[in-house]
Parts: C-alpha cells; structure tokens; sequence
C-alpha cells in the first residue's frame, strides 16, 4: 500500500480510537434504581428510539449534536441534548410518585428529630446491594433486598459536632467511609453507589463550611422587612415584575462514576449525568449551604445556585458536560436533606439575569467579608481587600464594594464575588430578619443600586395571556369571573402562588379586589385559571382595563403584600365595562 494511504488510514484510525465512545445508562433520580427508558430523536438518518437500562451500553451516536426525549413508564419525561462526544452519559428520571417510604418517614420525622435513609446499590449497574451494613453516630442498619436502609438518628442539637462519619461495609465490597456528613434535623438521604474498591474514602463537601458556633440550627425570626398591605395592583407604575426566563430542562453533570454519586473537578470527570435541571438543584443545595440554616437563608441559596448551573448550560465546561460535581464548579451529589428539598420547593425556575436574555453566573462563596484575618487559618481567595472590613467585593474582578454590616469581623474565606453564604444566614437570623428576596437582592443587585456586576436582577419562570371578564360588561357592586392563560417554564410545580387582580381607568385610578386573592398551585405548562372579582359599589361608569398577576407568597400568610413576590403580570386594555344602571347595559357604548 502507498506509505501517504497508510499514513491516512493509520490517522483516521488513531482519531476513531480517540473519540469515545457513546454509552448511555438510565437510573431513577431518586432511589438510584436502573431503569428501562427510551430515547427518541431524530437526524439525517430519520427517527430512532433508543432501548436504555442501567448499565452503560453502546449505542450507535448521532452524526451531530441532537434534541432527544427520554421516557420511562413512571417517571417524568425530559428533553435533553444527545451529544456524539458525551461518552459515558447516565440519564437520570423523577419518578411520577416518590417512594412510599420517604414519604412514611418525613410525616413522622419533626421538630429537631433526625433520620437517615437511602439505597446501596452496584456502581456499574444500579443494582441493589443487601446485606450491606450502614452505621453513623452509633447507630447500624442493614439494606434490604432492594437495597434499601434507614436509620432514627439522635435529635439535632447545635451545640454538638456538626459533622458526622458514615462507614458501608457490603460483603465483596470492602468498608468505604463518607466523612464530613452534616448533621441537620429532618430526613437526610443518600445514594451510596460501591465498587470493588477495597476502601474508599469519601469527603462530603459543604460549599459554606460549618465553621462556627451558635450559628447553624438557630431558631426563625419574625420577617421584618415585609410590610402591610401592598399599594395594589401590580401595574407598570407600581412595584417592578421579574423578567421573564425561561430555565433550561436539563443539565450535564461531569461525575467520576456512572452512579452520579462521586463528585469530580473538571478535568477527572470521566462520565456525564444528564438530570432536571430542579433535581440539581436538590441534590446540590444540601452541598453548598448548611441543611440545618435558616430557612430564608437556604431559598436564597437556591436562586444562586440555579442560575451558576443554568448558566453553565449556555456555557459548558467540557464537550461533554456543562459543569463539574465537585468545588471546581458547585458541588453536587447523591444526597438531599428535607430543609434544602423545601427550600427549593419554593423557587422552582426563579433564575438571576443581567441582560434579561440568559441566566446569570451567580457566583458566591462562604465568606465575602473583605478583611482577611491571619489567625483563622482560612484560605481567602480574594484578589482585591481594599473594600475592607464590614464590607463585600472585589472591585478588580468587577464586584463593588457593598456595605455587609452582618459581616464585620469575620475573615475572607473564598473570593468575595457574589453572595456571601455566611452572610445570608446572618441575615435570616439578623435582628432585621431578611427574608430571601431581600437577601438575593441585596448581594447581587445592592438592592437596586448596584453596578458593574452587582446588577443582577430576579427572574420569573411563569406568564399569563388571554385575559377576559365575565360578564364584561357590569354594574357597580357586581361579581365577575375573571379567567387567564398561565404558563410555567419551571421544571416543578409552584406550589405556592397567589392570584391577584384589579381594574384601572385613567382619571379613576385602580379598583381592587383583595378579599378574592386567590392561592394557586401552578404545574409546569399551560394551564386555565381563574378567580372572582367583586366591583366596589362605588366604581363610576366607563370603560376598564382589566389586570391579573401572580405573586410568590413569600411571607406565606396566604394575602398578597409588599412583603410577596410579584412573578407575572398582564392587561387586557378596556376589557371591562361598568354600568351604573343596568337598564342600559345593554346599549352601552363601549367607547367611553
């Protein structure tokens, strides 16, 4: 053979060898479990539907990058992008319906009490491992036959260690260890995937660092940056409406095993986990903040960790993943706890943005005052302390100086961009008790007076459209029935909304209806709704626009308040028309 064909066919060998190989895997988010999913998409070649169980297998790849659906009977199905270089790729699904044992244990789990429990499954293939022997703080469990443990674990107490051990010992699997694990009241669980590693030891990092005393675990304050009633309504001369942004579905997660249980930084990633971009979240929050802070604290964390993971989407880390499981980017494991798990329940798809059209990167660390003790022993990362003491930033990175009095006399620990993770603790706990609006806004935006990078405002994942009346055209006094289309973009319900409303007439001002304010669970996608809305006996004649908006009951007292989260607003101009005697309703001119 010519020696140039041999060197062309021994190149294009060498580059066959190079590219890996497409496998792909798919596990319950949840439990771990292998699954028999499905994975659709199409290319050049026409449709395919992938047959997907819980151990990597390969599969013939797609020529270029592909939008793909995966679907497993009893699980949530999720769009995702099925990249020919991704390698090793582990699809994680939500069940419909959690498991009946998580559920049984949360209803009987409160107060300080605390519970362990989880699955211990096969790394390679999901498979559930028994017999095996999970022990943390004197006390011992053994799994079932489906892999299943739990444990009633000693009620939290503040004063004591923060962090516990766990030890695994699975006959053929040797003893492996997971130190740092945090203590916190309520039902943490776990994923522990075990190879045939003699030992392993595991460090669970936690992002803030549980460093200090008499601060984790303390008891909620009374809010005292709500106010009373709102100036009603939400108009565009009233109280400013989140931009809406859509989050993305799904995200890419570099691990360093195809359990997506062992976090890795970037360049020791040796798999790729596509999951919702909400079950990250979960399964991250837990990693960042501490489970056992005030809860305020721990919804604020929860907005800047969607949006850092959401914009690493945009913009990916590696071909083969969008961001990193280990401190390199945000950690992310196989654990949640049910303080994180309900402080992201409140937030589904709220987002940061700078320019409105992306998310933003919400960057943070665990300590952001400018003052760099040299007794604490801490590491501070920060390039720029001329903010000094009691204050945040790093004006050479783009960060200014931002006034942080809860900050004041703590040393930098991490590089003081962003949100302070300790400072939203001592916020939630301040004798001012900021909720987590106040608290997001107040690192990333200064409260709206923030510049360069600190202008970083909140997002809103929902929408309403079609707004109409019935009927629309009444007296004084009347009851209306008011309907509109609203959409949800956020991966989970919101669960927690409120329907507000009002009319408005120029020279007339805004007619509300507070008394009718009703709360609403919004699933995702586009959904009818509705709400009454009496007219004040007083209203004069003439023709009304029409709004309706959704607000976050962030103060949760179930009445909508400045205190409360303004997500959605429309306006139907002139949609109503009010008659002050109804015997010329009919004949009304809708022109004036």
């Amino acid at each position: 053979m010519h020696a140039t064909r041999l060197l062309h066919v021994f190149l294009l060998a060498m580059a066959w060898r190079a590219a890996p190989a497409l496998e792909l895997a798919a596990r319950d988010a949840t439990t771990g479990a292998p699954l028999h999913a499905i994975v659709e998409y199409t290319d050049e070649r026409g449709t395919h539907a992938l047959d997907v169980d819980g151990r990597l297998r390969a599969i013939e790849p797609p020529a270029t990058r592909v939008a793909a659906r995966a679907h497993a009977d009893g699980y949530s199905d999720y769009a995702f992008v099925l990249d020919p270089v991704a390698g090793a790729t582990t699809l994680l699904l939500e069940p419909l319906v959690p498991p009946a044992a998580f559920a049984r244990l949360a209803r009987r789990t409160h107060g300080d009490a605390r519970a362990l429990q989880g699955h211990v499954r096969r790394a390679d293939d999901g498979e559930p491992i028994a017999g095996a022997l999970v022990s943390i703080e004197g006390r011992s469990a053994a799994s079932d036959a489906q892999g299943y443990f739990e444990l009633e674990l000693p009620p939290f107490d503040p004063s004591e260690a923060s962090r516990s051990q766990l030890r695994v010992d699975a006959p053929g699997f040797g003893e492996q260890l997971r130190d740092g694990l945090v203590r916190a009241p309520g039902v943490q669980r776990l994923v522990l995937a075990l190879d045939e590693a003699a030992l392993r030891r595991v460090d669970h990092v936690v992002g803030a660092l549980d460093r200090e005393g008499g601060v984790a675990g303390a008891p909620e304050n009374d809010r005292a940056d709500g106010g009373g009633p709102l100036a009603r309504p939400v108009s565009p001369a009233g109280p400013l409406v989140a931009p809406t942004l859509a989050p993305p579905e799904t995200i890419r997660v570099g691990y360093a095993d195809a359990a997506c249980t062992q976090p890795c930084c970037t360049g020791s990633c040796s798999h790729s986990c596509v999951l919702p971009l909400e079950t990250y979240v979960r399964r991250g929050l837990d990693s960042e903040w501490i489970a056992s802070w005030n809860t305020h604290s721990l919804r604020a964390g929860s907005i800047a960790y969607r949006s850092y993971g959401a914009w690493r989407v945009a913009h990916p880390i590696s071909a083969s993943f969008d961001i990193c499981s280990s401190a390199c980017c945000q950690v992310n494991d196989a654990g949640t706890a049910t303080s994180t798990d309900a402080a992201v329940a409140r937030t589904p798809g709220l987002m940061l943005t700078r320019g409105g059209t992306e998310a933003a990167s919400a960057e943070y660390s665990a300590e952001n005052n400018s003052w760099d003790d040299p007794s604490d022993g801490l590491s501070c990362s920060n390039a720029d302390l001329s903010c000094g003491n009691g204050f945040n930033g790093s004006p050479s990175t783009g960060w200014p100086c931002l006034a942080d009095e809860v900050g004041a006399g703590h040393g930098c620990f991490g590089h003081g961009r962003g949100m302070s993770q300790w400072g939203t603790q001592r916020w939630a706990i301040h004798a001012s008790a900021r909720r987590w609006p106040w608290i997001v806004d107040h690192y990333y935006n200064a409260n709206g007076a923030g510049s360069g990078q600190r202008t970083a405002v909140m997002t809103s994942p929902l929408s309403l459209a079609d707004l109409a009346a019935q009927p629309a055209v009444a007296a004084p006094g009347a009851l209306l029935q008011l309907a509109a289309r609203a959409t949800s973009a956020a991966g989970a319900a919101h669960a927690h909304l409120l329907v507000g409303a009002s009319l408005h007439r120029s020279g007339v001002g805004y007619l509300d209806d507070p008394a009718n304010d009703a709360p609403l669970s919004l699933a995702p996608g586009t959904h009818e709704i509705g709400r009454a809305f009496r007219v004040p006996a007083t209203a004069g004649s003439g023709r009304y626009d029409l709004l309706v908006s959704l607000y976050l009951d962030v103060d949760e007292d179930g009445a909508i308040s400045s205190a409360d989260l303004p997500l959605a607003l429309a306006t139907a101009p002139q949609a109503v028309a009010l008659v002050a005697d109804r015997i010329f309703a009919d004949t009304f001119d809708l022109s004036h």
